[in-house]
């Protein structure tokens, strides 16, 4: 019977044993399954959300997804670069980049299983995995490279003098004018096109327009030459005149009869409206008028045709009206600039905030709205100012004086716009002045080569012997002084210049991911 009985109780003990281990074998078995998936699901979720990132705009999160592989991916971005960091990056923040500030992404993936563990063996249920990529954001959407390189909503001084306009981008520069004439004193060279939306044009004394010249009015040349083409819309004669020592590279397309001493390279076309075209100089293409033909002892190497009917008369390229441009902050949030708001509008406090601003090494727009008309007098900074980021500076008037605006590395080239706020009262599109606002610049103000700076004002700007490399959009703007401008488009976020319509304004979207610099597995509890 003992024998009996110690027999049985191995037998149990071993049956015991034996289930014990075959439970522990199916736990251990299907917790490594499952670890497997969820590690699979975990890293399918990295390579979702990198993809996405690379086609799309960014989501703070992506999934949970619903079906295999069943993930959640969080995003993370940091200020900083790998280099600028080390082992430990303290600058993480949770979402999406919204400026191109923005170095890194970090993707973390929570991934799960599909078929959990059994027998309470959950240890495989999830996995949480971490990649980090170097990230840049594409250009955000929030502002529009545009507008011409002289914008003057009425040119009330219409005399130029040692204007000297080049563009620096594959854009070229244009001069447009909506209301106002333009008469070029002494010598000036604008490689560009010159637009007057309601105006005519006179050019003298070695004046050079490297480009075409439309006007609205008649069009007078004196010792001047135009390498495009010359369109005037005024029927009245002459609609265009070229004294003997004026030239015309391209073709002279006129409203009214012309009278040439000079010399045109193309075609003449001159019309509806009638009169005698006259010629004593040279045309090297053929000539067609609605009225009479008088060549006076001129040239014309192609064909001449009189009294012709249907000419239609040379259409002005447009030129947008006024662009009502109020400010505000959230127009610039998604470039990546905060505001800092001026309290002390003393000489000491414009310093003390104006190299803060120029310090910052990110986005800054620094509001001078409270120091009223006066705004802010830049004669009293140093003859340099050093950009270490972009900048924005708002205020009712602006005192440039023997300024020299620079980029704070040569390899970057930095964004500075100087804006007076049009508030368009009833959005009447008209440049609203503030009482008592101004904008000078004077004293051979300076914008280096890596300086792209914009001004928007609507008031009259005053300029003496100075270098901008940017662009102006204004009331009115005085070129009776010598003045350089480096055409680079540069626009104000919302609206598009070139044609006076808005634009959206929205965050940053694809990017392109570098090379991935981490990928490990981390605490998924």
């Amino acid at each position: 019977m003992l024998v009996a009985l110690g027999l049985t109780a191995v037998a149990s003990i071993i049956a015991i044993t034996i289930t014990s281990s075959s439970l522990y074998a199916v736990g251990y078995t299907t917790s490594t399954r499952s670890g497997v998936q969820a590690q699979a699901a975990g890293e399918a979720g990295i390579d979702y959300a990198a993809a996405k990132l690379a086609t799309s705009v960014c989501q703070p999160q992506y999934g949970p997804t619903a079906t295999e592989p069943v993930f959640t991916v969080t995003v993370s971005s940091s200020l900083l670069s790998a280099s600028a960091t080390g082992d430990v990056d303290t600058s993480w923040v949770a979402g999406c980049p919204t400026s191109a500030a923005f170095k890194r992404v970090k993707l973390v993936s929570e991934g799960s299983a599909n078929t959990l563990g059994m027998l309470g063996n959950a240890s495989g249920d999830k996995r949480k995995v971490e990649a980090i990529y170097p990230y840049t954001p594409t250009p955000p959407t929030w502002i529009t490279a545009s507008g011409a390189a002289i914008y003057s909503f009425s040119q009330t001084d219409s005399t130029v003098n040692n204007l000297d306009i080049n563009s620096s981008s594959a854009t070229p520069a244009t001069i447009q004018y909506l209301s106002g004439s333009a008469s070029c004193t002494s010598g000036s060279t604008i490689h560009g096109s010159v637009i007057l939306g309601q105006g005519g044009a006179s050019l003298a004394s070695g004046c050079l327009i490297d480009g075409d010249l439309y006007a609205s009015g008649s069009v007078s040349l004196n010792s001047a030459t135009v390498t495009g083409n010359v369109s005037a819309d005024s029927g009245a004669y002459p609609s265009v005149s070229l004294a003997p020592s004026a030239i015309v590279q391209g073709n002279v397309l006129a409203g009214g009869p012309v009278l040439v001493q000079g010399a045109v390279g193309g075609n003449i076309v001159a019309g509806p409206a009638g009169g005698v075209t006259k010629i004593s100089g040279s045309v090297g293409g053929s000539v067609i008028v609605a009225g009479t033909l008088n060549t006076a002892g001129g040239t014309i190497i192609g064909s001449t045709l009189t009294g012709k009917t249907g000419i239609v008369a040379p259409v002005i390229p447009f030129v947008p009206g006024w662009v009502d441009y109020p400010y505000s902050l959230s127009d610039w949030a998604p470039g990546g600039f905060t505001e800092f708001v001026m309290s002390d509008c003393t000489n000491s406090g414009f310093v003390s905030a104006m190299t803060a601003m120029l310090a910052s090494t990110t986005p800054k727009v620094l509001n001078g709205l409270a120091c009223g008309s006066s705004g802010l007098d830049f004669t009293k900074l140093s003859s340099t100012q050093t950009l270490t980021s972009d900048l924005v500076v708002i205020a009712n008037s602006f005192n440039l004086g023997n300024n020299n605006f620079v980029s704070s590395n040569v390899a970057n080239t930095r964004n500075m716009w100087l804006i007076t706020p049009d508030r368009g009262v009833g959005g009447n599109q008209f440049p609203d002045c503030p009482i008592g606002g101004t904008f000078k610049m004077a004293s051979h103000t300076t914008v280096s080569a890596r300086v792209n700076a914009l001004i928007y004002s609507p008031c009259t700007i005053t300029n003496s012997a100075d270098v901008w490399q940017g662009q102006i959009y204004a009331a009115g703007t005085k070129t009776a002084n010598a003045f350089i401008l480096n055409y680079v488009p540069i626009g104000i976020p919302g609206v598009n210049l070139s044609d006076g319509t808005s634009t959206s304004i929205t965050l940053p979207g694809t990017g392109v991911l570098g090379i991935r610099t981490a990928l490990r597995n981390i605490n998924a509890g």
